[in-house]
Parts: C-alpha cells; structure tokens; sequence
C-alpha cells in the first residue's frame, strides 16, 4: 500500500508533464484509428473524425479520470491554488504588503521574545535525563531565603539520605587571573564539588572530567575546561590535556574539556575553566566555611532516584536537616527549618531567570495580543478585497465552481500570506532576540545565553503562523462565499450591513486601547523611577572596577596601588574629586549585609535586631558621590590600620540609637566608634528603599581590600574624553591592572533598570504597532464603505450636500465603531491591568493619566484615518458617481 501511494505521488510530483504528453498522444492515436476504420468501412474522411469523436465523448473528462486513477490529484489541486493565489496576490501588491507585513512584525516580535523565554526559562540542560534534576534552597519562617546553603549541611544532606542519586555544590566566580603559557588573562571560573560531573552524566570531549579523588582536600590541582573556551584559547588542540594554569601561587592541571553546548548549571553564567571546590580556598586565610554553620555560600542540586517524587525526597532532607540541630541554621532565630526542592531541569534558580521569568511571561501575552491584532487586521482587509472580488467568485459559481471549492482557494491564498509572513517573521525574529538579549542583560551573561533556534521555536513560530492563518483566513472564507448564492451584480453598489467587518474593526480598536495603556504604564512608570531621588548626584561621575590582585599585587603592593591610582587620578585635568568603594552604587548582584544587635548601649532584642548594608570606602567618597554628612565627619588619613575601628551610619541606622549616634559604638567588626551620620541613599538600586547601611574605612580592613574595588570619578566637562583619560592615567600606573565596566554613573543606573527598559521599549513596540493596525483596519473599512455608497454619495451631492456634510456623514459612520471598540477597550483595561500591578513603580495600576493618554492617542488617530476616506467621498464627481453602476 505504501509503495503504491509513493508511485502515485512520484508520478503526480515529478512525471506529470510527461504523463500529460503520453495522454494526449494516446487520445489523439485512439481516435485517428476509429476515424481510419470508419474511412474504410465508407465514411468520408471529415465525417469518419467527426462521428469518432462524438462517439467517444469529452475527451477532457477522460483525462480528469485518468488522471485520478494514477496521481495525487488533491497534491496538484493544492499547487494549482498556490499558483493561483501567487498570481492575485502579485496584483494586489499593496493587500500583500501590508497584510504579509503586518503577520511579519506580529509573529517576529513574539517569535523573539519566546527565543528569549525559550533561552532563559524553558531550555533544558544539556544532560543527562534532566528531569530528575532538583535545586535546593533553605527555608525558615515562612520565608524561603536564597539558593545558598553551608558546606556542612551540604555533607550532611549528602551522606545521610537514601531518596537521591546524588548531590552535588558549585560556586561560580565572574573573573580570575589565569597565568597560561607565561601569559596572564582574566578567565570565568566555576568551582564544583567532586561529583557535579558524574551526577550530572557528563562525558569529556577530551580526557576526563572531576571526580570525587579530584575534591578531598585542599590540594585539588585537577581542572578541566569548557568547549567554548578550548575552542576560543587553544584553537581546539587536542594536546590541551596536561597543561599546566597558575592561579595566584598554585598551579593546576587541565585534565580533560567538558562537552560542546554545556556551560554550567546556571542561566546567565559560564565557567572557563572548572576547578574543584576544595581549591576555591586556595591562598585564603581566615576562617574556612567546611565546618561554618552560617556561612552560606555555595548552591546545591541534586537527582531524584527512581520513582522517587519530589515531595518524599524533601519531606526526607528536611528531616535530616531539623535532627542536626539548631547550631547549623543559616538563620538562628528562624524555625522551624524546611529544605525547598524545585525542578531543575533549565538549571538552577539563577538572578538572570528570577528577574525576567515573570516579564518574559507578560511580554509574550502582550505580544500574543499584537499577533491576534495583525490577524483581525488582515481579516478585515480580506473581507473588504472579497468585495472588490465579488463579480470573480460570482462568474465562478456560475460556471459551476462549489463553494468549498472557492472556500479552499481563499483559504490557500491565506495560507500563501500567512507562510510569507511566518517566515520573514522568523527572520525579524532572529535579529530581534540579539538585540532584546543586550536590552536585557550585561555583556558579561550574553555570552553564556545560547539564542539558536531549536524545535521549540521553530514549532512555536509555525503554530503561530498557523493560528493567524486560522484566525484571518477561514472566517472571511465562509463569510465571503455565503451571499454569493443570494447576491447578483445588481446588488453591488447596493449598501449593506457590514456587521462582520465593524465588529473586526472594533475589535481591533479595542485591543489597541489596551496595548496603548498598558505601553503609557510602562513608560510612566520607567521615568518614574529614573526621577527617583537615589540620594546621591549621579551627573558627571564616571566609575570603573578593578582588582589588583590580578596584577600580581599582594599584601602592602594591594592598598599602595590603589592609593597611587587615586593619585593620578585626582591629578587628572578637570577632575573634581575621586574615591574608592568595594560595593558600587547601583549594585544589585553584590553587597554585604551584616547582622547589628547592639547600637550604643541597646541592645536588641531577636526581633529587633538589624540586618545591615555594609560598604567599606576611601576618604573622599561622599564628596565624590554627592551625599551630604548631616553629622559628624568624614573618613580621612588618621583612619589608618592602627587606628581603632570607625564607622559613618545612615540616617535610618542613626535613628536607633539612643540620643545622638555621633560618638557611640556600634558592633561592627568587632566594635566601632560612629564618627559620622550620612543622608539616606538607594544603596543597591534605585527601586529599593533607603535602608540601613554601616560606612567603614577601606584601607582600615585588610579584608576589604581583597575584593573588586569600584572607583568613583567625579569630573568636569565631556564624559567621552575623560573615560579615554581615566583608561591612560590607570595604564600609566601598572599596564597589568585591568579595568572592568567603565561607564559613567548614569549609564550604571541605565543598565540597572534594563528590566523596566525592556518593557518599556516592548511595550512601545506593542503599542505603536497595534495604532497602525487599528488605523489601517478602519482605514480600510472606511475606504470600502465609501466605495459601496458611491452612488449614495453621488446622488445626495446632486440633490444638494455639502462637501463637509459628507464629509460628517462618512465620519459619524465610522464614529460609532470607534466608540464600541473605545467602551469596550477601556473596560478591559481596568480589569486586567491588575495583572502588571507587580510590575510597574511608584504608579497606581488604574492611572488616570495613562487611560487618558491612551484614549485620547487612539481617538486622534482613528479620526485621522477615518478623515482620508471622507475627505475622498466629498470630492466625487456627482455625474461620476450617478454612472458608478
């Protein structure tokens, strides 16, 4: 059966011309010899062809069956309809633009956003069964903390279970100085315990990957690295194993690379190469977390055994957690404690896919919102052009044509538009995710985020150009081809209802007004928070990272360095002023926070005890950053190593003390003196509140110094040339320091609100989008009208209108329609802009600003579209239009 429906398909694909040729040779061969026998019975030779040819009957219905019997003739009906509709739509080459355009935009956009969703949110690592994967985090009172656990629970979940195959930790560092070939280069570096590549069921690509021997105790020298980086730093050599890499002073031994397309565990991050977590300690002194109980600092994720259920595993590990007692809760006030298990077979819980989850989400309904608009929109336009194709489908029925049959060619042609604009949409779309990708995140996660179309994707914008052609195609079908039974030409220029296409356009109409407010909520909301007092002066500051460590400085070479760097700054042409801080302004993914239980002679009690923001800074830095002293003074040069402990406190911290908080202590690091009380400021981000925040000196805390330190450079005069200076004076002082995200202040705050940035600029995208459809879809609607009622027009003009009464006339008509799609745009609205209330700051959901503006935009640009039509309909030539049937 197979193989004879393949035969019938090779013949009606690729033998049909051929096949069409024998046949007529064969019909002309059959009747040239009936014609030879009647000759030779008597007949004449013009009276022998003829009777042979009446006898034999209409030859082109023999060949429609025979046809049939032996090809895929539903195939060739198909190609005919595509033929067919290539040919109308290439005469309509406005209707094909605008319609293929629109679905193009409509299905690119969204295509591009669930590339994104896709990258972020749903792609599964590349592992083994990722299904079974779980992430672990702590919880305590309620409320679930972050995905970092203590070592020593980590070992105790680790051995005392039975619901797992496994648990595994891993810590990532953003950047470290990696000495390679003599040669010194900042890498990615991710620190895992030893069986993170065994659970995971990794297989090397070269040599072996970590495990268990490599992590047992502090001398672990085996690494291995990623694809990505063996391809970029050793031009894929397979001699790479053996290799030796220094970090600091201990030497490491690349042992195998991991496999192609696996870049860690977590979205947004990626390990150059892959350490094992006994030598993230390597050259520290101190304190070691393997037996701190409260130190929380590596992320756990383990697989689930066999029929094992999420549920039964964490009921066990939280059991296990609760019998080691209360000395090992991150949190001592906290009870009781409960590990949280979540699916993991994206990755873990990263801050990249907790920040964009719920946007990405909200974005594609909203886009799914522009793409349902484009199809209403085309619908409309096919309705109307079934008008001016009417006498077509009319003379067709009349030769006999069915309906279903005119029915499948309308619906071909949809299916034409559709595909053409699937695909250049997925073209848009391609481009169109890049660009979202560096809207929404640093340079430092784009690399780590892999936007190459999979099925998914390709599935997701197939369907989608599938639904439109649903949505824009079939209904106009059908509602074309029901009145042609019942219609003639004489009813042409008749005027008639035309529910269908002002309910399409109201439609549209509505669902614009709500895309527009919802883009004026975002937008508000954006320069709401951009206006926010962050409490410091962010014009004319440039800042920049750096970490002297990997230049090879240590112990004194550290804060000498970095003085000496102040230095050739402050002495910089049109700088005001410079200074230091280890936690930046507009930091959202680092700082430290402390827990304070004593502010002068109070002491707090459990629930009153303070958590803290600590920044440690140079002299100088408040004058740099704008933030008034309202008490006390500034850090300066007697704040030296050999001094006692000092601090400057917020005002809110100030506020806890008893009396005056100058001159009391406070215990911070042991015990300090609050010398100075500084003005409230949005210390991590500008959408966070003022909080309280401890202020400590720099070069008082050798370990402070050991951390990325941020200089802040407040300046005088163009921002371009005292960037490219700041890059020469910091070369000038060691050509190894290495300078990480120069910016200015502004650009800093920018970049922290891409979140707010990428709604809103989706947002506009989504609302400038849906106007000009609503205006095209009235547009067209209006223009029809006018067309149908020109002999109306025509004959109200020769009894006597005006030009501006027609003009009102066409208006009003269009009027109605507008205000429908307006009542029942702004009642949707207000019920479902409950659901950005999360989203938006320092603005109410149901803003009366952002409902007006919205209106009024729409109305504005409804009446303009419905003015061309009816400035059209007041110049017809009445004479004309009396002729027009």
């Amino acid at each position: 059966m197979a193989r004879k429906w393949l035969t019938r398909l090779r013949l009606g694909l690729w033998r049909r011309d051929q096949d069409d040729r024998d046949l007529d040779d064969e019909l002309r061969f059959h009747l040239a010899e009936e014609a030879r026998l009647r000759v030779d019975r008597g007949a004449s030779p013009l009276d022998a062809r003829e009777s042979a040819r009446r006898d034999f009957g209409n030859a082109q219905r023999v060949k429609e069956v025979t046809r049939a019997m032996r090809t895929m003739t539903s195939l060739e009906t198909i190609a005919q309809d595509l033929r067919y509709g290539r040919r109308v739509l290439s005469r309509s080459p406005l209707f094909a633009f605008f319609a293929i355009a629109s679905l193009a935009l409509g299905i690119g956009a969204t295509t591009a956003i669930f590339s994104l969703f896709n990258a972020i949110v749903l792609r599964t690592l590349p592992v083994k069964d990722p299904s079974r994967l779980v992430a672990l985090s702590f919880v305590a009172g309620g409320s679930r903390q972050n995905n970092f656990l203590t070592y020593p629970l980590f070992e105790r979940l680790r051995e005392a279970n039975t619901t797992l195959d496994g648990l595994f930790a891993w810590m990532t560092v953003p950047r470290i100085a990696a000495r390679i070939d003599a040669r010194t280069e900042i890498v990615s570096a991710g620190y895992v315990s030893g069986d993170y590549h065994r659970i995971l069921g990794l297989r090397p690509v070269l040599g072996r990957l970590l495990d268990a021997n490599d992590d047992r105790d502090s001398s672990a020298t085996s690494v291995v690295i990623g694809h990505d980086y063996w391809r970029r730093r050793f031009a894929a050599d397979p001699s790479v194993v053996g290799t030796q890499i220094t970090v600091g002073d201990f030497s490491y031994t690349i042992v195998g690379v991991e496999p192609r397309g696996f870049v860690g565990t977590n979205v947004g991050s990626t390990s150059d190469i892959t350490f094992p977590l006994r030598a993230s300690r390597h050259g520290t002194t101190g304190p070691q977390p393997w037996t701190a109980t409260n130190w929380t600092w590596i992320e756990v994720m383990a697989r689930l055994r066999a029929g094992v259920s999420q549920e039964q595993a964490a009921q066990e590990l939280t059991s296990i957690f609760r019998a080691m007692g209360p000395g090992v809760k991150p949190l001592p006030n906290a009870a009781p404690p409960t590990i949280f298990l979540e699916p993991a077979a994206s990755g873990g819980q990263s801050t990249l896919r907790r920040n964009y989850e719920t946007r990405l989400r909200l974005m594609l309904m909203l886009l799914a919102a522009v793409v349902l608009l484009a199809s209403l929109n085309v619908a409309t336009l096919m309705l109307a052009r079934a008008e001016a194709r009417r006498d077509e489908m009319t003379m067709r029925l009349a030769l006999g044509a069915g309906r279903w049959r005119l029915v499948r060619q309308l619906v071909t042609e949809s299916v034409l538009v559709a595909t053409l604009g699937g695909i250049l949409g997925l073209s848009f779309a391609w481009w169109a995710s890049e660009a979202l990708l560096r809207l929404a995140v640093r340079d430092t996660a784009v690399t780590a985020i892999d936007l190459t179309p999979d099925l998914r994707v390709l599935a997701f914008a197939l369907l989608t150009s599938v639904g439109t052609c649903v949505l824009f195609g079939f209904l106009p079908a059908l509602r074309s081809t029901a009145t042609l039974r019942s219609t003639g030409r004489h009813e042409v220029g008749a005027r008639r209802r035309r529910w269908l296409e002002r309910t399409l356009v109201a439609s549209q109409t509505a669902l614009s007004l709500v895309l527009l407010v919802f883009m004026a909520l975002f937008i508000r909301s954006l320069q709401n928070l951009w206006a926010r007092d962050p409490g410091y002066v962010r014009a004319n500051v440039a800042m920049f990272s750096t970490d002297a460590r990997l230049a090879g400085k240590k112990g004194e070479e550290i804060p000498r360095t970095y003085r000496t760097m102040l230095d050739a700054l402050a002495a910089l042409p049109g700088v005001r002023s410079v200074s230091i801080s280890t936690v930046a302004p507009v930091s959202t993914s680092f700082y430290f926070v402390n827990g304070v239980g004593r502010v002068g002679e109070r002491e707090l009690r459990d629930g009153e005890r303070v958590r803290a923001a600590s920044n440690f800074l140079s002299p100088g830095y408040f004058a740099t950053m704008g933030i008034p002293l309202v008490a006390g003074r500034d850090f300066d040069a007697r704040d030296d190593p050999d001094a006692p402990k000092v601090v400057i406190v917020s005002e809110r911290l100030a506020g806890k003390f008893i009396g005056p908080a100058v001159g009391q202590t406070i215990d911070f690091a042991g015990g300090s003196e609050v010398i100075g009380i500084a003005r409230d400021n949005r210390y991590a981000s500008v959408k966070d509140a003022p909080r309280d925040v401890v202020y400590a000196p720099l070069f008082q805390s050798a370990g402070a110094l050991a951390n990325l330190q941020t200089f802040e450079v407040r300046y005088d005069g163009p921002s371009g040339a005292q960037l490219q200076a700041i890059r020469t004076a910091v070369a000038a002082v060691d050509p190894a320091l290495t300078l990480f995200n120069l910016n200015t202040l502004e650009g800093y705050t920018r970049e922290s609100l891409s979140q707010e940035r990428l709604m809103a600029a989706t947002s506009s995208y989504v609302g400038a989008f849906a106007l000009l459809l609503a205006s095209i879809g009235l547009y067209g609607l209006m223009a029809y009208a006018v067309t149908e009622r020109t002999s109306e027009i025509g004959l109200r003009m020769a009894l006597g209108s005006s030009p501006g009464g027609i003009r009102s006339m066409i208006l009003r008509d269009g009027a109605g329609t507008v205000l429908a799609g307006v009542v029942v745009g702004f009642g949707a609205a207000l019920w479902l802009v409950r659901y950005v209330q999360g989203q938006i700051v320092d603005l109410q959901p149901m803003d009366p600003a952002s409902f007006a503006v919205a209106t009024v935009v729409l109305v504005i640009v409804a009446a303009a579209a419905a003015f061309l039509p009816a400035l059209r309909a007041s110049r017809i030539d009445p004479i004309v239009a009396l002729r027009h049937e």
